[in-house]
């Protein structure tokens, strides 16, 4: 993304012009907040506001730049290699490919995706290669995002 949308957007956040940010983020938006429409937004702000920092988790997956994970999604290892395999150099996929087989999200039940994916991070320990796994409930039960960072 440009700097410029990227301040056009936060200038939105900023004099709180939730209806543009609505109409020039909706995708975005209505992810976030499990909504279908304008009016159930405007029902949202009645009652709450609009946290940026959310708001950009949510973008980079519709950006294609992260995975959401539903909290109660059970086994990801699917859709989890898939993103990963896209993401990683071929050969860094391939070292981490056993870590994320059995990878399973259900809040309150059983969840390893934090554990496995520190374990595919002391893989990755050695190479600019890092994945990040953030997790949020700001709007809803829970959700994870999982991204890949590159240093240097």
């Amino acid at each position: 993304m440009n700097d410029n949308k990227r301040q056009y957007i936060h200038e939105l956040f900023k004099t709180k012009n939730n209806i543009q940010l609505y109409q020039s983020q909706t995708a975005v938006i209505q992810q976030m907040l499990l909504i279908d429409n304008q009016k159930d937004f405007e029902d949202f702000l009645q009652y709450n506001d609009l946290d940026e920092t959310i708001f950009w988790l949510h973008y980079s997956v519709i950006q294609g730049e992260s995975l959401l994970i539903g909290g109660y999604d059970e086994d990801i290892s699917k859709d989890v290699a898939v993103f990963l395999k896209k993401k990683l150099p071929k050969e860094l996929f391939y070292t981490i490919e056993c870590d994320i087989q059995h990878l399973y999200v259900c809040l309150g039940d059983y969840n390893n995706i934090e554990k496995q994916i520190a374990v595919s991070n002391q893989h990755l320990k050695n190479t600019k290669y890092s994945i990040q796994l953030c997790y949020d409930e700001t709007y809803c039960a829970g959700v994870y995002f999982l991204k890949v960072n590159i240093v240097g």
